[in-house]
């Protein structure tokens, strides 16, 4: 092992610590890959998804399921209204700056749902091409990692209480990854709150996925319903309705959270010049109008509704 991928294992190592946080272990994985490079470029875009959907997963080892079922009760109309209007305006905004329909329709997907995941879903129902799904996931890997920094410092200057901020992050931010790290950052009842109300909007990828299915037939063996989602309900249920699995609970939630942590550096380590290059200009407008929109909207719900 050279001395690259020996720094690069090291780095990776010590981002398991809990005094690394979700947003030091970003910026360590950005820096790597624009500074000196990555030497696992493959692997570690794959082990870095293995490692947030293993995260997600072990994070509903601290939700009850009662609470998310309450939520999900409580919030149907607000998230069916949300993702509904979101889809509606990214589709109108892709048309009016003369995008492509199919990458309009991710970039929307991904801000409405759940950024990547739900890209990945619709993009295989679809039948994207890998330059269709690199814009789309590009320019919300981009929007996620600003996201990290900002919304917390702008969570802390208006005040926000742990629930405004944990709901306003679950939707207004893309990935599960940026909105349980920026909820982290914020505090354990944010990121509590953040992950129930992501969760809520992580489901949508079942009925849009179907409903693209229906309108596009030769696809329908395409669909698959992302396993991440079954399992972190199911770790939900055991914490919820098996008492054996307690004192177990608490461990394997906080392992979830500093699994995510080393997530976020694997994947921003994947970043690369040329991935930055290959988001177009009306894709990336399309996107920051979309997101600029939800984040307001979204700010606004939770400050005054």
């Amino acid at each position: 092992m050279n001395g690259k991928k020996a720094l690069y294992v090291f780095t990776a190592v010590v981002c398991f610590l809990p005094v690394i946080t979700s947003s030091g272990s970003l910026l360590l994985g950005l820096a790597f890959a624009l500074i000196v490079g990555n030497p696992f470029k493959e692997q570690a875009g794959r082990w870095g998804g293995y490692l947030l959907k293993a995260s997600v997963i072990g994070l509903g080892f601290g939700i009850n399921m009662h609470v998310l079922i309450k939520a999900g009760q409580a919030n149907i109309g607000t998230t069916t209204i949300f993702v509904l209007s979101v889809l509606a305006l990214g589709l109108l905004l892709g048309r009016l700056l003369g995008i492509d329909r199919l990458t309009g329709l991710l970039v929307a997907v991904g801000t409405a749902i759940c950024g990547g995941s739900a890209i990945a879903a619709v993009g295989s129902v679809m039948k994207a091409n890998p330059s269709q799904l690199s814009m789309a996931t590009g320019v919300v890997f981009l929007l996620n990692a600003v996201a990290l920094f900002v919304f917390p410092a702008m969570g802390h200057a208006l005040g926000l209480t742990q629930e405004q901020f944990g709901t306003w992050a679950a939707i207004a931010i893309h990935d599960t990854s940026s909105v349980v790290g920026a909820s982290a950052r914020y505090g354990d009842t944010a990121l509590h709150v953040a992950s129930i109300t992501k969760m809520l909007r992580i489901l949508w990828i079942i009925p849009v996925s179907l409903l693209l299915v229906v309108g596009f037939a030769e696809n329908r063996e395409s669909f698959k319903i992302p396993m991440f989602i079954v399992g972190f309900v199911l770790a939900s249920c055991l914490y919820s309705f098996v008492p054996a699995i307690q004192p177990l609970a608490k461990p394997l939630y906080t392992a979830a959270k500093q699994t995510m942590v080393v997530s976020l550096f694997l994947i921003g380590s994947n970043l690369s010049l040329s991935s930055l290059k290959a988001v177009g200009g009306a894709v990336l407008l399309q996107a920051v109008l979309l997101w600029v929109v939800v984040s307001i909207s979204a700010l606004l719900f939770v400050m005054y509704v």
